[in-house]
C-alpha cells in the first residue's frame, strides 16, 4: 500500500525549481525534500510561448508495473503513474491529458488507456480509502482545474495515468523509456517542414525513466527518473501531439429479431 508523505510536507518543498536550457529543451531540477518520493516541476517559460498561455504545475511519482487479473486474459502487467496537477494562474484552467509512454530501446508508444480493472485495482492500491478522489484520464477532463493562490498550499487534483495494453515481454525488457503529458498547457504551435507542409505542436512536458529488466513486478523506488548525464529527467518543449484512440462505437442490441 503506497503512502502519500505529501500531506505532512509543507508549502516550500513546492516553490520554485531551478532550469537550464539543453539543446532547444527544458530540462527542470523540481522542488523536492529528502524521503518525499514525490516531484514537482515547475512552468517554464519556452522560445515558442505566445503570450498569455497557461501551463499547470505537476506532481508525480515514478511509475510502477503490476500484475492485473483481467477476465479472458489472465494476469497482464500494467503499468501506471500517479499524478496531481494545481494551477497557479488567476483562472481556473482546463486539463485534457493524454499521456503517450515511449520505449527508448524498443522504439514503441502507447497511449495511456482506462481500462476499467485495472482502474479499480490500481485505485485500491494507492487510494483505499478514497481520500484523494483519484481521477482518470477522462474524468479529470470534465472539471476545471481551480485556482491556487500564490504562496498558499496547493490545491491538488489527483489521478493516475493507465497503460494495460503493453505486451509483457516488451514490458520485461524495457529498461529506459519516456512519458509524453501532453494537456498541461494551452501552448500550441503550427511548425513548417522541410517539404513545405506544417505540423502542429503542443506545448508538452516529457518525463525520462530507467527500470531494471529483472523483474516483472518492480518495487516502489525501482523504477528511478533518468539522470540523463546530469542534464535531468524532466524537460519542457513543443512536441508533436499525441491522440487518444476513438472508443469503439457501442454495438447494436439484440433483440431477438
Amino acid at each position: 500500500m503506497t503512502s502519500h508523505p505529501f500531506r505532512r510536507l509543507s508549502r516550500r518543498a513546492f516553490l520554485g525549481a531551478a532550469a537550464v536550457s539543453v539543446a532547444g529543451l527544458t530540462c527542470l531540477a523540481p522542488a523536492q525534500q529528502p524521503g518525499d518520493p514525490y516531484r514537482t516541476v515547475e512552468p517554464y517559460d519556452l522560445p515558442l510561448d505566445k503570450p498569455g498561455i497557461y501551463t499547470l504545475y505537476f506532481r508525480y511519482a515514478p511509475p510502477r508495473i503490476v500484475p492485473v487479473d483481467i477476465p479472458g486474459k489472465g494476469k497482464k502487467p500494467v503499468w501506471y503513474m500517479f499524478y496531481q496537477v494545481y494551477n497557479r494562474t488567476d483562472l481556473p484552467q482546463e486539463f485534457v491529458p493524454v499521456f503517450e509512454l515511449v520505449t527508448k530501446d524498443l522504439n514503441t508508444k502507447h497511449v495511456d488507456d482506462m481500462e476499467p480493472l485495472a482502474v479499480e485495482e490500481i485505485k485500491k492500491r494507492e487510494d483505499p480509502t478514497g481520500a484523494l478522489n483519484l481521477q482518470t484520464s477522462i474524468s479529470i477532463s470534465k472539471k476545471m482545474i481551480a485556482v491556487t493562490k500564490q504562496d498558499s498550499v496547493p490545491r491538488y487534483v489527483s489521478g493516475i495515468a493507465v497503460w494495460s495494453k503493453v505486451p509483457e515481454e516488451e514490458a520485461n525488457r524495457t529498461n529506459r523509456f519516456s512519458i509524453y503529458v501532453f494537456g498541461l498547457s494551452d501552448g500550441v504551435v503550427k511548425v513548417e517542414t522541410a517539404d513545405g507542409g506544417t505540423i502542429i505542436k503542443q506545448k508538452t512536458l516529457r518525463l525520462d525513466f530507467f527500470k531494471p529488466t529483472d523483474t516483472i513486478n518492480p518495487r516502489p523506488g525501482d523504477i528511478q527518473i533518468e539522470t540523463n548525464r546530469g542534464l535531468g529527467g524532466e524537460k519542457w518543449d513543443y512536441i508533436a501531439s499525441s491522440k487518444r484512440p476513438a472508443a469503439a462505437a457501442p454495438k447494436p442490441k439484440d433483440d431477438g429479431k
